[in-house]
């Protein structure tokens, strides 16, 4: 009896695993589908740019540091780091006590010598008219001496007459020498006093001037960038108070290998890819520093990039310089599918369908990448909505 039970449990044991073996062998995969109107091409070969790649920095065209020109206490710096200013916009205030105390100063020492010029316009004129006076008396002197002269020549004066006459033409000489040299001190004076007034003067428009120095004012518009203080710290001449970039111009700084610069000249268009902006555009060599780096042996090369919203300075970019022409297999950038891993087209058979299929994906340029394996000329490929297509689907 026992042998029976076990008899009939192996069986049905045997005919289970049978009939679950057969529904795994034939059960059937579902249809991939149909997709209709998608665009398709064939494969030919074509010239295609090779490119030399070198990584670089992107960094404003025109950055510049606001320092102080005076010492003085911050009254006031109300702009924080990523704020938007314009050319001329007041940045920094700084307090002007000891200028406008200057001032004052020169200005009081400038009235006092224009009250003191005053004074000595009015003795040179009284100088002058006694040079006059002293001048019309030593003529008078000189020509009575004449006189008494000729009559002492011929002894109708005498002697003491003559001494007396040549005496008084002698004392008005020096009298007229005394009002000359009083008018030539006089003038001193004068000229001193002008050279007081020219000092004051001086001295009120360098303390204007650092007057004006005390409210600095944006000379470009951009973003500001760094901070280097606060209001309240006091500002010292040279030190940095505010860094500004010009974020209307950026530039991306490449570094090329020495045995590449041959390849590259000012002014030639080279293709820039910005990472975090995951856009590419085209730019143009400005600049290609003379000397090399001496640890990485590269040179550094500017290149002018066009105006992007959300460019910054910092931001990674990678640019490709055009070396030479190659023929090449390649497709529309909308033909390349990645799947995980995997990079591959739908390639169109002769019955319609489109198959995955695994290709080597090179460079990208304008629009077409290099399919460097995988792919052969003649083979028809799908061009449009290549990534909603699953493997088998028929297009036509």
């Amino acid at each position: 009896m026992k042998t029976k039970i076990a008899l009939v449990m192996t069986l049905a044991a045997v005919t289970l695993a049978a009939a679950c073996g057969k529904e795994e062998q034939y059960t059937a995969t579902a249809p991939a589908g149909e997709v209709r109107n998608v665009a398709t091409t064939r494969i030919a070969s074509s010239s295609m740019e090779d490119f030399y790649e070198a990584t670089g920095t992107v960094q404003a065209k025109t950055a510049t540091q606001i320092s102080a020109n005076i010492m003085g206490r911050i009254l006031s710096m109300p702009w924080d780091e990523g704020d938007n200013v314009a050319r001329g916009q007041v940045l920094v205030e700084i307090d002007n006590s000891a200028s406008r105390t200057q001032i004052q100063k020169a200005e009081a020492g400038l009235r006092e010598a224009q009250a003191a010029i005053a004074e000595i316009d009015a003795s040179v004129e009284a100088a002058n008219a006694a040079v006059r006076s002293a001048e019309t008396s030593r003529k008078l002197a000189e020509t009575t001496l004449g006189r008494f002269r000729e009559l002492y020549e011929r002894k109708s004066a005498t002697a003491q007459e003559f001494d007396e006459a040549q005496s008084r033409f002698q004392s008005s000489v020096a009298e007229l020498e005394r009002a000359k040299a009083t008018v030539n001190s006089i003038s001193s004076r004068k000229q001193q006093i002008n050279a007081r007034m020219e000092q004051a003067r001086a001295e009120i428009a360098a303390a204007r001037i650092n007057e004006g120095y005390s409210r600095i004012v944006s000379p470009v518009s951009g973003v500001i960038v760094k901070k280097f203080a606060e209001s309240g710290a006091t500002a010292t001449p040279g030190t940095p108070l505010l860094s500004i970039e010009d974020n209307s111009q950026f530039l991306l700084e490449a570094a090329v290998e020495e045995s590449r610069t041959n390849l590259i000249r000012v002014g030639n268009r080279v293709n820039v890819r910005i990472d975090a902006l995951g856009a590419e555009t085209f730019g143009s060599v400005s600049e290609i520093l003379p000397s090399a780096d001496p640890a990485s042996r590269t040179y550094t090369v500017k290149i002018v990039l066009p105006p992007e919203a959300g460019l910054r300075s910092g931001m990674y970019g990678v640019a490709r310089f055009p070396v030479a022409s190659k023929q090449a297999v390649t497709v529309p950038e909308t033909a390349v599918v990645r799947r995980g891993q995997l990079t591959g087209v739908f390639v169109v058979g002769d019955d319609g369908i489109a198959r995955f299929r695994i290709v080597t994906h090179g460079r990208t340029s304008e629009g077409m990448a290099e399919v460097v394996s995988g792919l052969s000329e003649g083979d028809e490929i799908v061009t449009s909505d290549a990534a909603t297509l699953t493997d088998g689907t028929r297009v036509r």
